[in-house]
């Protein structure tokens, strides 16, 4: 396993366990840019879509989903990185770990 893969595992340990730890009252707080951090949430889905997933669509799913849809996401980005060249693999591993570093941000 790479240094970026291995960063971007860390990072979504990190953001599975906030997402979990936070009440639907937390949820509804801001999380500026975003309105809410649920809306964050939800944005950061798309962005992991579009980096790994080639933007299929992400389904809104309940608030105790979120965690599990971040994990999914940017664990397949992770496995399909494995079949890129390596200047696209570490691209593709090194965008996926900004937006999780901005997603885990932005919840704090």
């Amino acid at each position: 396993m790479t240094t970026a893969a291995a960063e971007l595992e860390t990072e979504v340990r990190r953001l599975r366990i906030r997402i979990i730890s936070l009440t639907t009252a937390q949820l509804d707080e801001a999380a500026p840019p975003a309105p809410t951090r649920r809306a964050a949430i939800r944005e950061a889905l798309t962005e992991f879509s579009q980096v790994g997933s080639e933007a299929r669509p992400v389904p809104e799913l309940a608030d105790q989903n979120l965690a599990d849809q971040v994990v999914v996401l940017v664990e397949h980005g992770l496995r399909s990185a494995q079949t890129l060249p390596e200047p696209d693999r570490e691209n593709r591993l090194v965008a996926l770990t900004e937006a999780a570093v901005r997603l885990r941000r932005a919840l704090a």
